[in-house]
């Protein structure tokens, strides 16, 4: 995959002072600086002074490289994701933002970041064979099985945030059982009814699958699902 320089930017009105290297976009017809849930227009070219009234930004490019401004330290290499103030963090928050190029001290520092397009999210397919916690990270469009496993696999959700979705596979005949985080709940896929505070759902016929989606924060939709899901007792 080849790397570019980003192109020209483009000039957009402001009336307020902002960082160079700021996610921004459009609000009230003037750039202001964007959240972390926010989709952004582009990244601020230049530092812009109160009383400029036009600002140059840098739009989206797939593969194409540019500075970005950090809120915590960032090591080399590591995935990025939108953080608040208009900066990038490597924090998962829905689905990965680009690479960094290079590290990032701290907050406030400039760094080369990969910009990647939305198509680039690729599925991650994991299979366990052993207990695990999956992270926050992973909550984003991959697949879960438990193709190769001895036993019963329990696998623990992080804490669920509205856009988080993973697809799970029972990969031998034996019990996978899906653990919500703490007294999260998990919607039975037979009736979509959430299930009790804190319990798991299991299959244990090899290949029966189902897919999990977070539209209401602390719950678990189920989105589809083959084979039989039942809740823990």
């Amino acid at each position: 995959m080849s790397v570019l320089v980003a192109r020209s930017p483009r000039t957009f009105p402001s009336n307020s002072a902002l960082a160079a290297g700021l996610r921004v976009k459009l609000s009230a017809g003037f750039l202001v600086a964007a959240v972390a849930a926010d989709d952004e227009l582009g990244v601020l070219d230049q530092t812009v002074l109160a009383a400029d009234t036009v600002a140059a930004v840098r739009l989206p490019a797939p593969n194409e490289s540019l500075r970005v401004m950090a809120s915590a330290a960032i090591a080399q290499y590591a995935d990025v994701y939108r953080a608040a103030a208009g900066k990038i963090s490597a924090t998962p928050n829905g689905e990965r933002w680009g690479i960094a190029l290079e590290a990032a001290s701290g907050d406030g520092s400039l760094i080369e970041v990969l910009r990647l397009p939305a198509d680039a999210q690729v599925n991650l397919v994991e299979a366990h064979t052993a207990d695990d916690a999956l992270t926050a990270a992973e909550m984003y469009g991959s697949i879960h099985t438990s193709v190769g496993a001895g036993g019963t696999i329990t696998l623990t959700l992080p804490a669920a945030v509205v856009g988080m979705h993973a697809k799970f596979r029972v990969g031998a005949a034996q019990e996978l059982r899906i653990d919500p985080n703490g007294a999260e709940v998990i919607s039975l896929p037979s009736s979509g009814v959430p299930g009790a505070a804190g319990k798991y759902l299991t299959a244990n016929a090899d290949g029966e699958t189902v897919e999990l989606v977070c539209t209401k924060a602390g719950q678990w939709s189920v989105y589809g699902f083959t084979g039989t899901w039942t809740a823990e007792l």
